[in-house]
Order: structure tokens, then C-alpha cells, then sequence
């Protein structure tokens, strides 16, 4: 019997087909073959790109199935790494499969086209917390990739907004300025996205153009000739930072997300005296004057965040930054230079009873050969030198 998938991660839900798939959750096949029996049997697995041409990984995998002839493949954990080492959050794949004993190798078929994401939630059913909330539908109530109720934008400061493409369907990306009550001042752009599958991260300014002043919203809204769209989103125009620090972070949805911590900042370096070690004795015990001595131990140069005025909501949104895989400190507006650090989880969020203004702390763990005071360099243009940014922090 030839070996064939008889399981494959393809969802169908409310007559809507999407072969998206959370890297990070389970990407399972199964496959199954009557010649399980063959001396050395082994399914041999290749992932291989979109078009077919070319393997993703180099390496052919090998399993041994059941007794019964099934196998289960779970590639997530394949395609996570493959995704974190070419610094993706998504890519289409294919499976190339064969069978092969002592002596004998078949001919190989090859899948269909299935795409992974670099998430934690998978696509299961309508009404779940899961990544089918988040693609274009004919209700309008799906939402982009973020979890902010409320997110915010700075003037000239790099904003994307990630979402999930899982077909070509022809999206228009409209990116309108808004005033204070969400009333239509002037529309900044129109345009087709593109048409590739997976997550997309997309430009909502150019940085090097200034927010008008009476501007309080941006909102980024999706539709599509056939009537899909996602749920329009709200950017709150946030004109005034006086010591940024302007992260960048991967969410738990697959997309990237931006913010500018605008509280006072902290540079800090920490070290110790030295650990014990303990020395051996060769002399008699009486007449030992050291036992112990000091190893000097490395030291540590952090940033400590601060910002506030979160709602619920957007508390649990920004507490991602602690959970997130890929956390940069973005030096320069528009993002093109950063610094990869490590968001660590010793400091406490502040929660409030009034939903309106919960503070949130970050610890970032940099690299201890980098230059904090000499890197950052937010610089001010002629137009925007009302907005007093600064890098300041690690003196005040």
C-alpha cells in the first residue's frame, strides 16, 4: 500500500477553509502504510517551500510507525525553529514523504500547501480564543493581530499592524486621522496589501511624516471585494513623550507590536562583590588564616521602564513584552536599528480599581558591551521639536 496522509491540519469553520497553523501549538499529520512489516522500515519526511522547489530544511527526518502502520508527525516544533532562526512569523511548506526498508526505496508524493505561524493559539472553531477570531470574515468581527483594546501611536514613530492573510482575497487597507471624537479629518492612505499568505506586517505611517496636531485617532480599517473585512482599529494619538525607550516585541499571536515607554527611565548596572568558592587546606587546620576566597562575577546593565494609564485590558496586552521570544530596543524611529535584549519578570504591574490607570514596570536585560547613553537617537525634526523627545532617562 502506497503511504498516504489520512490527517492533516486543516481546519473548516462556518464553511470557511484555512490551512493556517500555530507553530508554536501543533501542526499534526497523520500518515498510514500497510509496510510497517519491512526490516528497517522508515517514513522519511522532508519540508520543503511553497513552489515545491526547494527543501526549507535541509535535513530528511525518519520515523518509525505504530504496529498498526499510523504514524503521528507533529512539525511544529521543526517549523518554530526554522521561523526563529530566519526571523519569520509565518512561511508557506509543503511535505515531501516517502517510504523505505532494507533494500528498497519508493517513490515520494508531496502535500498540499499548508502555512505556519508563529503563534501560540490554533485555528479549532468559532467563538474560541484562537487565531480563527483574527481572519478576514464576511461578519466583520474579527480583529487584527493584536490584543490591545486601545493601542497607542506616536508621531514619527515606526506603528505596524499585523494580520492574518489566509487566502488572496484582495484586501484594501484604508488608514484614516480622526479627531477627538472619532470624526473624519483627512485619509492618509488606500491601497491594496499584498497578496502573500501568512502573517503581515503593515506600515501605518511614515515616520518621517508628523500626525496632524488635531489628530487624536488613527484607525486602520480592511475590506475586500467580496465583503470580508476585519474589526476597525483605533490607534490613540499620543503627541508628548518626554523619555522614550521605544520597544519593539513579538505577541503571543505571531505579529509585531510597538510601544513607547514615556514615564521616567532608569539605566542601572548590577553586580556583586564575588561568589565563595571554597579552597583547599594544605597546611595544618590550626594555623589556616583563609579558607575562602572571592571570584569576581559578572556584571549586569539594565533598563528599567515605566509607563501608565492602562486600561484592563491593555494591561494584560502589554504584559506580552514579558512572555514575548523577540524583544528589541528600537534606536532609531524607524526601527531600522535595535538591540536585541531580554525582558525579564521580576518587577510587579500596579493594578487599579478604576480600570483607567494601571501603571506597568519592565526590567530589559541589555547587552552588557552595548552603550546605552551613546546609542538611542530618537532625532527631532524641524516640525516635531514641540514633542521634546529626548533619550534623558538614565539621568534624571
Amino acid at each position: 500500500m502506497a503511504l498516504t496522509i489520512t490527517s492533516e491540519p486543516i481546519r473548516t469553520i462556518d464553511g470557511v477553509t484555512s490551512n493556517a497553523n500555530a507553530s508554536r501549538s501543533q501542526i499534526p499529520f497523520i500518515l498510514t502504510t500497510t509496510e510497517q512489516a519491512q526490516p528497517n522500515f522508515k517514513i522519511n519526511i522532508s519540508i520543503r517551500n511553497a513552489a515545491n522547489t526547494a527543501n526549507l530544511i535541509p535535513t530528511t527526518f525518519k520515523y518509525s510507525p505504530k504496529d498498526d502502520g499510523t504514524l503521528f508527525l507533529d512539525v511544529g516544533q521543526i517549523l518554530t525553529e526554522y521561523l526563529e532562526k530566519n526571523g519569520l512569523v509565518s512561511v508557506d511548506f509543503r511535505l515531501r514523504y516517502y517510504q523505505s526498508w532494507t533494500g528498497t526505496t519508493l517513490p515520494s508524493s508531496d502535500s498540499a500547501t499548508y502555512f505556519a505561524i508563529y503563534a501560540q493559539k490554533q485555528i479549532y472553531s468559532s467563538g474560541g480564543a484562537n487565531l480563527y477570531n483574527h481572519i478576514l470574515s464576511t461578519t466583520g468581527l474579527n480583529t487584527a493581530l493584536t490584543k490591545w483594546s486601545e493601542p497607542r501611536i506616536y508621531s514619527n514613530f515606526k506603528r505596524t499592524i499585523g494580520i492574518l492573510y489566509p487566502t488572496s482575497e484582495g484586501a484594501i487597507l484604508t488608514i484614516t486621522y480622526l479627531n477627538i471624537n472619532k470624526g473624519v479629518i483627512s485619509q492618509l492612505s488606500s491601497a491594496a496589501i499584498p497578496t502573500t499568505t501568512g502573517v503581515q506586517n503593515l506600515d501605518l505611517q511614515n515616520y518621517t511624516t508628523a500626525i496632524p496636531l488635531n489628530c487624536h485617532w488613527i484607525s486602520a480599517a480592511f475590506t475586500t471585494p467580496s465583503g470580508k473585512s476585519l474589526d476597525t482599529v483605533y490607534y490613540k494619538v499620543t503627541k508628548d513623550c518626554s523619555n522614550p525607550i521605544f520597544i519593539e516585541y513579538l505577541n503571543s499571536l505571531g505579529a509585531y507590536e510597538q510601544y513607547i515607554f514615556d514615564i521616567k527611565q532608569e539605566v542601572q548596572v548590577s553586580s556583586s562583590t564575588g561568589i565563595a568558592s571554597s579552597r583547599a587546606i594544605n597546611e595544618d587546620y590550626a594555623s589556616a588564616k583563609v579558607t575562602n576566597i572571592r571570584v569576581a562575577n559578572d556584571w549586569v546593565q539594565q533598563i528599567i521602564c515605566q509607563t501608565d494609564q492602562l486600561s484592563n485590558n491593555d494591561l494584560l496586552a502589554i504584559n506580552e513584552i514579558k512572555r514575548s521570544t523577540s524583544v528589541r530596543v528600537l534606536l532609531t524611529r524607524d526601527g531600522s536599528k535595535f538591540v536585541q535584549v531580554v525582558a525579564t519578570n521580576n518587577l510587579s504591574d500596579i493594578y487599579s480599581t478604576d480600570n483607567a490607570n494601571n501603571g506597568y514596570s519592565l526590567q530589559l536585560q541589555m547587552p552588557n558591551n552595548f552603550n546605552v547613553f551613546e546609542a538611542i537617537n530618537y532625532e527631532l525634526t524641524p516640525s516635531q521639536a514641540h514633542l521634546n523627545v529626548a533619550f534623558t532617562a538614565a539621568y534624571n
